[in-house]
Protein backbone atom coordinates (compact mmCIF):
# COMPACT_ATOMS: atom_id res chain seq x y z
CA UNK A 1 0.00 0.00 0.00
CA UNK A 2 1.28 3.49 -0.87
CA UNK A 3 2.02 5.91 1.95
CA UNK A 4 -0.26 8.85 2.77
CA UNK A 5 1.81 11.37 0.81
CA UNK A 6 1.67 9.25 -2.32
CA UNK A 7 -2.06 8.77 -1.90
CA UNK A 8 -2.64 12.55 -1.77
CA UNK A 9 -0.39 13.05 -4.80
CA UNK A 10 -2.17 10.28 -6.68
CA UNK A 11 -5.58 11.82 -5.99
CA UNK A 12 -4.45 15.21 -7.26
CA UNK A 13 -2.91 13.58 -10.32
CA UNK A 14 -6.01 11.54 -11.09
CA UNK A 15 -8.30 14.56 -10.77
CA UNK A 16 -6.07 16.75 -12.94
CA UNK A 17 -5.84 14.14 -15.69
CA UNK A 18 -9.56 13.40 -15.59
CA UNK A 19 -10.43 17.10 -15.83
CA UNK A 20 -8.13 17.51 -18.82
CA UNK A 21 -9.52 14.43 -20.58
CA UNK A 22 -13.10 15.59 -19.96
CA UNK A 23 -12.54 19.02 -21.50
CA UNK A 24 -10.48 17.85 -24.47
CA UNK A 25 -12.70 14.87 -25.25
CA UNK A 26 -15.67 17.26 -25.42
CA UNK A 27 -13.75 19.42 -27.91
CA UNK A 28 -12.92 16.38 -30.00
CA UNK A 29 -16.43 14.91 -29.91
CA UNK A 30 -17.94 18.25 -30.95
CA UNK A 31 -15.50 18.38 -33.88
CA UNK A 32 -16.32 14.81 -34.90
CA UNK A 33 -20.05 15.56 -34.82
CA UNK A 34 -19.56 18.71 -36.88
CA UNK A 35 -17.63 16.87 -39.59
CA UNK A 36 -20.18 14.06 -39.63
CA UNK A 37 -23.16 16.36 -40.17
CA UNK A 38 -21.79 19.26 -42.18
CA UNK A 39 -19.38 20.10 -44.99
CA UNK A 40 -15.76 19.31 -44.15
CA UNK A 41 -14.32 22.46 -45.71
CA UNK A 42 -16.78 24.62 -43.81
CA UNK A 43 -15.72 23.02 -40.54
CA UNK A 44 -12.03 23.41 -41.34
CA UNK A 45 -12.48 27.06 -42.26
CA UNK A 46 -14.83 28.19 -39.52
CA UNK A 47 -14.77 25.78 -36.59
CA UNK A 48 -11.48 23.92 -36.44
CA UNK A 49 -9.93 26.60 -34.25
CA UNK A 50 -12.30 25.53 -31.48
CA UNK A 51 -9.83 22.69 -30.94
CA UNK A 52 -7.31 25.26 -29.75
CA UNK A 53 -9.12 25.03 -26.42
CA UNK A 54 -6.75 22.15 -25.69
CA UNK A 55 -4.00 24.73 -25.08
CA UNK A 56 -5.74 26.23 -22.05
CA UNK A 57 -6.78 22.76 -20.88
CA UNK A 58 -3.15 21.69 -20.99
CA UNK A 59 -2.07 24.79 -19.06
CA UNK A 60 -4.67 24.02 -16.39
CA UNK A 61 -3.33 20.46 -16.18
CA UNK A 62 0.23 21.68 -15.67
CA UNK A 63 -0.78 24.30 -13.13
CA UNK A 64 -2.83 21.75 -11.18
CA UNK A 65 0.24 19.55 -10.92
CA UNK A 66 2.69 22.43 -10.36
CA UNK A 67 4.71 21.39 -13.42
CA UNK A 68 5.83 23.31 -16.49
CA UNK A 69 5.66 20.71 -19.25
CA UNK A 70 4.45 17.26 -20.24
CA UNK A 71 7.66 15.43 -19.39
CA UNK A 72 7.44 16.71 -15.82
CA UNK A 73 3.85 15.47 -15.56
CA UNK A 74 5.02 12.08 -16.83
CA UNK A 75 7.70 12.05 -14.14
CA UNK A 76 4.89 12.41 -11.60
CA UNK A 77 2.76 9.57 -12.85
CA UNK A 78 5.46 7.01 -13.65
CA UNK A 79 6.22 6.08 -10.00
CA UNK A 80 2.48 6.00 -9.26
CA UNK A 81 1.48 3.95 -12.28
CA UNK A 82 0.91 0.84 -10.19
CA UNK A 83 -2.06 2.58 -8.54
CA UNK A 84 -5.15 1.54 -10.49
CA UNK A 85 -6.73 4.99 -10.55
CA UNK A 86 -3.56 6.63 -11.82
CA UNK A 87 -3.06 3.92 -14.43
CA UNK A 88 -6.63 4.32 -15.71
CA UNK A 89 -6.33 8.11 -15.87
CA UNK A 90 -3.00 7.96 -17.73
CA UNK A 91 -4.32 5.40 -20.21
CA UNK A 92 -7.35 7.59 -20.91
CA UNK A 93 -4.98 10.50 -21.54
CA UNK A 94 -2.86 8.46 -23.95
CA UNK A 95 -5.90 7.03 -25.72
CA UNK A 96 -7.22 10.54 -26.19
CA UNK A 97 -3.93 11.54 -27.83
CA UNK A 98 -4.27 8.71 -30.35
CA UNK A 99 -7.90 9.65 -31.09
CA UNK A 100 -7.06 13.36 -31.43
CA UNK A 101 -4.20 12.80 -33.86
CA UNK A 102 -6.19 10.17 -35.75
CA UNK A 103 -9.10 12.57 -36.28
CA UNK A 104 -6.79 15.25 -37.69
CA UNK A 105 -4.97 12.75 -39.93
CA UNK A 106 -8.35 11.68 -41.28
CA UNK A 107 -9.26 15.31 -41.89
CA UNK A 108 -6.02 15.85 -43.84
CA UNK A 109 -6.74 12.81 -46.00
CA UNK A 110 -10.39 13.63 -46.65
CA UNK A 111 -9.58 17.22 -47.62
CA UNK A 112 -6.47 16.20 -49.58
CA UNK A 113 -4.27 18.71 -47.80
CA UNK A 114 -1.26 19.93 -49.77
CA UNK A 115 1.21 18.52 -47.25
CA UNK A 116 0.29 15.00 -48.34
CA UNK A 117 0.45 15.95 -52.02
CA UNK A 118 3.83 17.69 -51.76
CA UNK A 119 5.23 14.82 -49.70
CA UNK A 120 5.18 12.78 -52.91
CA UNK A 121 7.47 15.24 -54.72
CA UNK A 122 11.22 15.75 -54.44
CA UNK A 123 12.31 18.93 -52.61
CA UNK A 124 14.20 21.53 -54.63
CA UNK A 125 17.97 21.54 -54.61
CA UNK A 126 18.22 25.17 -55.71
CA UNK A 127 16.11 28.33 -55.41
CA UNK A 128 16.07 30.63 -58.42
CA UNK A 129 17.30 34.20 -57.96
CA UNK A 130 14.40 35.27 -60.20
CA UNK A 131 11.79 34.19 -57.65
CA UNK A 132 9.51 37.18 -57.01
CA UNK A 133 8.77 38.21 -53.43
CA UNK A 134 7.58 41.32 -51.58
CA UNK A 135 9.69 43.23 -49.11
CA UNK A 136 7.54 43.31 -45.98
CA UNK A 137 8.97 46.60 -44.75
CA UNK A 138 8.81 48.63 -47.98
CA UNK A 139 5.99 46.79 -49.74
CA UNK A 140 8.06 46.74 -52.95
CA UNK A 141 8.14 43.70 -55.21
CA UNK A 142 11.67 42.40 -55.63
CA UNK A 143 13.38 39.21 -56.71
CA UNK A 144 15.54 37.07 -54.47
CA UNK A 145 18.52 38.06 -56.60
CA UNK A 146 17.88 41.75 -55.98
CA UNK A 147 17.48 41.19 -52.26
CA UNK A 148 20.68 39.17 -52.00
CA UNK A 149 22.52 41.91 -53.88
CA UNK A 150 21.31 44.43 -51.33
CA UNK A 151 22.59 42.48 -48.36
CA UNK A 152 25.83 41.69 -50.16
CA UNK A 153 26.41 45.44 -50.18
CA UNK A 154 26.31 45.42 -46.38
CA UNK A 155 28.98 42.82 -45.73
CA UNK A 156 30.35 44.80 -42.79
CA UNK A 157 27.05 44.18 -40.98
CA UNK A 158 26.99 40.45 -41.56
CA UNK A 159 27.70 38.14 -38.72
CA UNK A 160 31.07 36.44 -38.31
CA UNK A 161 29.97 33.43 -40.32
CA UNK A 162 28.61 35.59 -43.12
CA UNK A 163 25.10 34.26 -42.67
CA UNK A 164 22.09 36.46 -43.25
CA UNK A 165 18.74 35.46 -41.78
CA UNK A 166 15.69 36.18 -43.92
CA UNK A 167 12.16 35.49 -42.70
CA UNK A 168 9.77 34.35 -45.43
CA UNK A 169 6.01 34.48 -44.91
CA UNK A 170 2.92 34.54 -47.12
CA UNK A 171 0.64 37.15 -45.56
CA UNK A 172 -0.08 40.73 -46.57
CA UNK A 173 2.27 43.68 -46.08
CA UNK A 174 0.04 45.32 -43.47
CA UNK A 175 -0.15 42.18 -41.35
CA UNK A 176 3.58 41.59 -41.69
CA UNK A 177 4.32 45.10 -40.42
CA UNK A 178 2.11 44.52 -37.37
CA UNK A 179 3.90 41.22 -36.70
CA UNK A 180 7.33 42.83 -37.06
CA UNK A 181 6.36 45.60 -34.66
CA UNK A 182 4.88 43.26 -32.06
CA UNK A 183 7.71 40.75 -32.14
CA UNK A 184 10.53 43.27 -32.46
CA UNK A 185 12.01 41.14 -35.23
CA UNK A 186 14.94 42.90 -36.89
CA UNK A 187 15.57 40.40 -39.66
CA UNK A 188 14.63 41.13 -43.24
CA UNK A 189 11.21 39.73 -44.09
CA UNK A 190 10.02 38.69 -47.53
CA UNK A 191 6.45 37.83 -48.47
CA UNK A 192 5.56 35.01 -50.83
CA UNK A 193 1.77 35.43 -51.20
CA UNK A 194 1.46 32.72 -53.85
CA UNK A 195 3.57 30.40 -51.69
CA UNK A 196 5.84 29.54 -54.59
CA UNK A 197 8.86 29.22 -52.28
CA UNK A 198 6.82 27.04 -49.92
CA UNK A 199 5.88 24.76 -52.81
CA UNK A 200 9.48 24.69 -54.04
CA UNK A 201 10.62 23.37 -50.68
CA UNK A 202 7.70 20.95 -50.37
CA UNK A 203 6.00 22.84 -47.56
CA UNK A 204 2.27 22.20 -47.52
CA UNK A 205 -0.71 22.72 -45.24
CA UNK A 206 -1.66 20.17 -42.61
CA UNK A 207 -4.23 20.22 -39.85
CA UNK A 208 -2.72 17.05 -38.38
CA UNK A 209 0.81 18.43 -38.09
CA UNK A 210 -0.11 21.99 -37.11
CA UNK A 211 -2.51 20.98 -34.33
CA UNK A 212 -1.20 17.59 -33.24
CA UNK A 213 -1.83 16.72 -29.60
CA UNK A 214 1.76 16.97 -28.38
CA UNK A 215 2.35 20.23 -30.26
CA UNK A 216 -0.70 21.82 -28.65
CA UNK A 217 0.58 20.79 -25.22
CA UNK A 218 3.86 22.55 -25.99
CA UNK A 219 1.86 25.72 -26.56
CA UNK A 220 0.34 25.07 -23.13
CA UNK A 221 3.85 25.48 -21.73
CA UNK A 222 3.91 29.02 -23.17
CA UNK A 223 0.69 29.81 -21.32
CA UNK A 224 2.10 28.45 -18.06
CA UNK A 225 5.15 30.68 -18.49
CA UNK A 226 2.88 33.61 -19.42
CA UNK A 227 4.64 33.96 -22.74
CA UNK A 228 2.75 36.33 -24.99
CA UNK A 229 1.71 35.39 -28.51
CA UNK A 230 1.58 38.07 -31.22
CA UNK A 231 -1.89 39.62 -31.03
CA UNK A 232 -2.70 40.19 -34.68
CA UNK A 233 -6.03 41.78 -35.66
CA UNK A 234 -8.45 39.19 -37.15
CA UNK A 235 -8.09 40.57 -40.67
CA UNK A 236 -4.39 39.76 -40.56
CA UNK A 237 -4.73 36.26 -39.14
CA UNK A 238 -3.39 34.08 -41.90
CA UNK A 239 -3.25 30.34 -42.47
CA UNK A 240 -1.96 28.84 -39.21
CA UNK A 241 -1.99 25.39 -40.81
CA UNK A 242 0.73 26.23 -43.32
CA UNK A 243 3.94 24.44 -42.39
CA UNK A 244 7.31 26.13 -42.47
CA UNK A 245 10.92 25.14 -42.23
CA UNK A 246 14.54 26.24 -42.13
CA UNK A 247 16.73 26.26 -45.23
CA UNK A 248 20.33 27.29 -45.70
CA UNK A 249 21.38 28.42 -49.16
CA UNK A 250 24.79 29.29 -50.54
CA UNK A 251 25.49 32.36 -52.66
CA UNK A 252 24.33 30.57 -55.82
CA UNK A 253 20.99 29.59 -54.30
CA UNK A 254 21.96 25.96 -53.80
CA UNK A 255 20.33 24.34 -50.80
CA UNK A 256 22.97 23.12 -48.35
CA UNK A 257 20.59 22.44 -45.46
CA UNK A 258 16.92 21.52 -45.70
CA UNK A 259 14.71 21.17 -42.65
CA UNK A 260 10.98 21.05 -43.47
CA UNK A 261 9.23 21.28 -40.11
CA UNK A 262 7.20 18.33 -38.90
CA UNK A 263 5.11 20.74 -36.81
CA UNK A 264 5.18 24.51 -36.08
CA UNK A 265 7.71 24.10 -33.26
CA UNK A 266 10.08 21.75 -35.09
CA UNK A 267 13.27 23.66 -35.87
CA UNK A 268 16.89 22.55 -36.37
CA UNK A 269 19.47 23.17 -33.69
CA UNK A 270 21.68 26.13 -34.41
CA UNK A 271 24.76 23.92 -34.08
CA UNK A 272 23.48 21.77 -36.93
CA UNK A 273 22.93 24.83 -39.08
CA UNK A 274 26.38 26.26 -38.41
CA UNK A 275 27.98 22.89 -39.10
CA UNK A 276 26.67 22.98 -42.67
CA UNK A 277 28.23 26.35 -43.49
CA UNK A 278 31.23 25.83 -45.79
Amino acid sequence: MADGGSMVKSEVLIEALQNFVKVVRTLLEDAEKATATGPLQGFATNKLRSLFGIIDAGANLYNSLSVNKRSEAEDLWKPLYQIAGVRDAVEEFLELEVEWDGFLESLDSRLQMSDKVLACTSPAERLSADTKVTDARSGEEVTLGHHVAEIEGQKSLLEARSVRVVVVSFGCVEGAKVWLEQTGCTFDMLLDPEREIYKTFGLGRSYAKATKFDCMLKYSEFVVHQRQFPDLPPQYMNDVYQLGGNFLLDEEGKVILSHPSKDPLDRPKMGDVLARIP
